[in-house]
């Protein structure tokens, strides 16, 4: 029986936001050029900046999902290719790195 279970692994974000996805309820949007109502399911690539998706993430998947192991493995059965990056990490990474340059 397996389950999923985070694993903390060092990335380059501003890579990482280039190939994310980021999932909704219904559709997911490009973290890198902010593209809405991309369908996760069969997209491969941006329909707009034309980016290669390497990563995933979604908002559900959240500490306050009761469901969470449920809505991780929902979109990696979907898209089992893409890398699932806990959303709470990469928008707590990302908002500490817009604070520094809007204070530079």
């Amino acid at each position: 029986m397996s389950f999923y279970i985070r694993v903390w692994q060092a990335c380059d974000v501003q890579e990482l936001t280039k190939h994310l996805l980021i999932v909704g309820d219904i559709t997911a949007d490009c973290a890198g050029c902010r593209e809405l109502g991309i369908e996760y399911a069969q997209a491969k690539t941006c329909p707009k900046c034309g980016v290669i998706f390497r990563f995933i993430t979604s908002r559900n998947a959240g500490k306050l999902d009761r469901n969470r192991g449920g809505t991780v493995k929902r979109i990696k059965d979907r898209r089992p290719d893409l890398t699932f990056i806990d959303y709470e990490d990469y928008k707590e990474i990302t908002g500490k790195q817009q604070a520094r340059e809007f204070f530079k």
